[in-house]
């Protein structure tokens, strides 16, 4: 049965002496790229999302992780050449996610909301009219972690699809009070999202199939198998 894998990884708790080493992994392309990034806090996201990626990718493909070659498809989505699995990658705060699925469309997004923005503006601006009529008829205290969980569900899609945010959040209009339905004026591919609170924000999930592998990763870049239902916990945890 067709699943989606999704890997959470606190970037701040990884080993200092086991970032020293990654470094090796990266393929030549990939180490100009991180030598390019000045902010250190980005490249140090950025180390750890590549030679993770080699690494989990290898491991399904049964391959050397130096044999994998990236690409970008049509819509500028970074793409796995030659193999027909899927990867989307999101980090917000100290928090990296990695999906990875046989097969798509797939992507995620976390916010971890820790950015206070004019909410109702930006609704206003971006969102679908009748989005922005709910998230204005919710109680002020929750209208943060609505706006949030709106963003993520909307790019999780827009990434799935390949474009980000550039094709339009308006294109992408969820029902809340409908179970959050989603009307899709983006294209006719199907997609099923799955979200979890990730702080003050929300962590979004758009794949073919609504079964979700989740992980935790540790210091020495482990994975440890979590319970879906359970993510939420993970980000309440590593506030506290």
């Amino acid at each position: 049965m067709l699943s989606a894998d999704l890997y959470l990884l606190n970037t701040a708790s990884v080993d200092a002496d086991l970032v020293i080493r990654l470094a090796s992994e990266l393929a030549p392309d990939e180490r100009r790229h991180w030598h390019e990034i000045h902010q250190a806090g980005r490249q140090h996201e950025y180390l750890l999302g590549r030679v993770l990626l080699r690494r989990l990718l290898a491991e399904r493909l049964h391959c050397r992780a130096d044999a994998l070659t990236f690409g970008i498809g049509a819509h500028g989505k970074p793409t796995l050449l030659s193999h027909r699995w899927q990867f989307n990658l999101s980090h917000s705060g100290e928090w990296l996610v990695i999906a990875l699925c046989e097969e798509g469309p797939l992507g995620v997004d976390i916010e971890m909301g820790v950015r206070h923005r004019p909410i109702l503006p930006l609704a206003k601006r971006f969102y679908a009219p009748s989005e922005y009529q709910w998230l204005s008829a919710q109680p002020r205290e929750e209208q943060h972690s609505a706006f949030y969980r709106l963003w993520s569900r909307k790019e999780a899609v827009l990434k799935a699809h390949g474009d980000g945010i550039s094709a339009g959040l308006d294109k992408i209009c969820f029902l809340p009070e409908q179970a959050w339905q989603l009307n899709n004026h983006l294209d006719n591919r199907h997609y099923e999202i799955r979200d979890w609170p990730a702080g003050s924000g929300w962590l979004s999930l758009a794949a073919p199939t609504r079964r979700v592998d989740a992980h935790l990763l540790d210091a020495r870049l482990n994975s440890i198998p979590l319970d879906p239902m359970l993510i939420h916990t993970i980000f309440r945890e590593s506030a506290s």
